[in-house]
């Protein structure tokens, strides 16, 4: 099913009675995304737009959770890395030395079994010298024999200490590789995780897009709402207002002696002046009658200010007007008057404030039944209309 659209809305609101009884779509938590089939009211709009904003900034935040440990999980896969290479390298330096010092105790034995044989050679040379009578000095002799003694315990000496030299550096050897070992399944252990982090990132950020467009989608379908709520408003109020034309656009002629003010209130608005006091034909019906106030052409979120000082009766939401700003100035040269502020974007002012000359009241803006943004500015002496220019400088 796609969503609702504006158009799709609009004619809901338009035609009315239909039958809608096919079950709404919903997001992964539940989150009704309302379609053609089921026109939402207002409320049910902004129900589920609180909602949506409300998905998408727990997925935001669980994105940013899930980037937060991508980030420290491949900080420790790499740091898992460079101790795995460091042990490996550790491993490879043990490896060598190990080789060096079999090596080296190989070479002694062998050094070891040379001397061996040329001290028994050597003695047994004397010893057949001496058998043939032979002159050979006793002192000689010992001394030779003595010094291939020491000669043979020096080098079976470094034979020992090479030999356990080689022991010490193959334990060393295994150790850097058991340690070597440790290390890359570590390192292993942590590329693994760093690979789901990463994989729960992306997930969790695909989660996040799909909010993200939820919740355009069902902002889309509040303002839809909202446009259509106030086309049926301002058509009860145009009804309404053909019925019974007691205040807005009045039927009839202004009477001769409408009271007049004496200039003595600031412009509300520095927008020009777009639709003055008077008849006219009604821009929306198309009907012929009084325009009971004067508008001024500004922008949407303008300054709004009050025309003199006083006291807020009320600022609401006043049908046809839209937001209505009212204030009371009291008596004014024997006068009981007042002025109303209307099609407001926002309030700047609450029921019982008072108010300076010039204070801000609002923002002007195009609520109610309006063609545009505009400030529909009303002045009442006792209670009924009068031309606001001849109250304005």
């Amino acid at each position: 099913m796609r969503s609702r659209t504006l158009g799709a809305i609009m004619l809901a609101a338009a035609i009315g009675g239909a039958t809608w009884g096919v079950p709404a779509p919903t997001t992964a938590s539940g989150l009704i995304i309302r379609t053609d089939e089921q026109p939402p009211s207002v409320d049910d709009a902004k129900s589920d737009l609180d909602a949506a904003r409300a998905e998408f900034e727990a997925a935001q935040k669980t994105e940013a959770a899930a980037q937060r440990r991508a980030e420290k999980a491949s900080q420790a896969a790499h740091d898992a890395e460079r101790r795995a290479n460091r042990a490996e390298a550790r491993a490879e330096r043990a490896r060598a030395e190990s080789k060096d010092a079999a090596a080296s105790s190989s070479d002694a034995r062998e050094e070891l079994g040379r001397l061996a044989a040329h001290a028994y050679a050597n003695n047994a040379e004397l010893g057949r010298l001496a058998a043939l009578g032979a002159a050979v000095d006793p002192q000689q002799f010992q001394r030779r024999s003595n010094s291939i003694s020491e000669l043979m315990r020096v080098q079976d000496t470094l034979v020992r200490e090479a030999a356990e030299s080689r022991a010490n550096a193959a334990n060393a050897a295994q150790r850097a590789q058991g340690q070597a070992e440790a290390a890359a399944a570590a390192s292993a252990d942590a590329q693994q995780l760093e690979q789901e982090a990463k994989a729960a990132l992306d997930e969790a950020a695909a989660a996040a897009q799909d909010a993200e467009s939820a919740l355009a989608e069902v902002k889309q379908v509040y303002e839809a709402a909202q446009e259509a709520a106030r086309e049926r408003e301002a058509e009860r109020e145009r009804e309404a207002a053909e019925e019974n034309p007691s205040r807005g656009d009045r039927g009839e002629e202004p009477t001769q002696d409408e009271p007049t003010g004496s200039g003595e209130f600031i412009m509300p608005s520095s927008g020009p002046i777009t639709s003055p006091y008077g008849m006219r034909v009604h821009p929306l019906t198309g009907v012929y009658k009084l325009h009971s106030g004067t508008d001024f052409g500004a922008s949407c979120g303008a300054t709004v200010s009050a025309a003199s000082a006083g006291t807020v009766e009320s600022a609401e939401y006043a049908g046809a007007y839209g937001n209505q700003v009212t204030i009371s100035h009291g008596v004014i040269n024997g006068l009981d008057v007042t002025t109303t502020y209307n099609h407001l974007s926002s309030f700047a002012v609450s029921a019982g404030q008072s108010v300076s000359t010039g204070d801000q009241i609002g923002s002007v803006g195009t609520t109610g039944s309006s063609t545009g943004c505009h400030l529909h500015f009303e002045v009442l002496v006792n209670g009924e209309f009068t031309n606001p220019m001849s109250w304005l400088p």
